[in-house]
């Protein structure tokens, strides 16, 4: 890993998280697609939908799955293996501004931390894209174990040096931060991502 041109930062040995995958999607235990609800397994672009709600003093995460008949058909184009896969999502509070890392399973440690300079992309800060409905389009590659740093993407984007997984770990402000949190296929099959998206949250009554 270089000081300025390495992506994303691993630690343990273990395969980054950072890039999400298809191998991430397929241990969660409900796949739909954003297309169609009709099949239950399906390989190439998948969906996930992750919701999380309080059960007394803890939080609690389960798998459902949407219907998505509603899917606007369009703009289907062939999926490309490298193509990032597209994550939409809720957060308990507003956590646009906060740079995400990748936590483990048990979410005890980070395994994955972007470089300051990872943050820009075509000279401008990768914020994740608001959609209908309080809903947000992720720009930056996250995953179902996301969670979010003290650290805005200016300030962290400024720093001159990456910060020790010791002193990152210090500032992480929520570990389970998503309400809801779905992978839609992959970047490739949109041709106006953020207007598909918004119908699809219409059309499928995702509140």
């Amino acid at each position: 890993m270089g000081n300025e041109k390495h992506n994303d930062r691993k630690r343990t040995g273990r395969v980054s998280a950072w890039r999400p995958c298809l191998a991430l999607l397929a241990v969660l235990p409900a796949l739909v697609s954003c297309r169609s609800g009709r099949q239950e397994t399906r390989s190439g672009g998948t969906a996930t939908a992750v919701h999380s709600h309080a059960a007394g003093t803890q939080t609690k995460t389960t798998v459902r799955t949407h219907s998505a008949d509603a899917r606007p058909q369009t703009a289907v184009r062939p999926s490309a293996v490298a193509s990032p896969v597209v994550y939409i999502y809720k957060t308990r509070k507003d956590y646009s501004r906060l740079v995400p890392v990748i936590m483990d399973e048990s979410r005890t440690r980070i395994v994955s931390y972007p470089a300051p300079t990872d943050l820009k992309k075509g000279g401008r800060l990768t914020y994740p894209t608001p959609l209908d409905n309080g809903y947000w389009l992720d720009n930056r590659g996250i995953t179902p174990q996301a969670a979010f740093l003290s650290y805005t993407y200016e300030e962290y984007s400024r720093l001159t040096k990456v910060p020790s997984v010791k002193e990152l770990e210090t500032r992480i402000v929520d570990r389970q931060p998503f309400t809801f949190i779905m992978a839609c296929g992959r970047r490739t099959d949109y041709k106006d991502i953020v207007k598909e998206l918004n119908e699809y949250i219409r059309q499928n009554g995702l509140k």
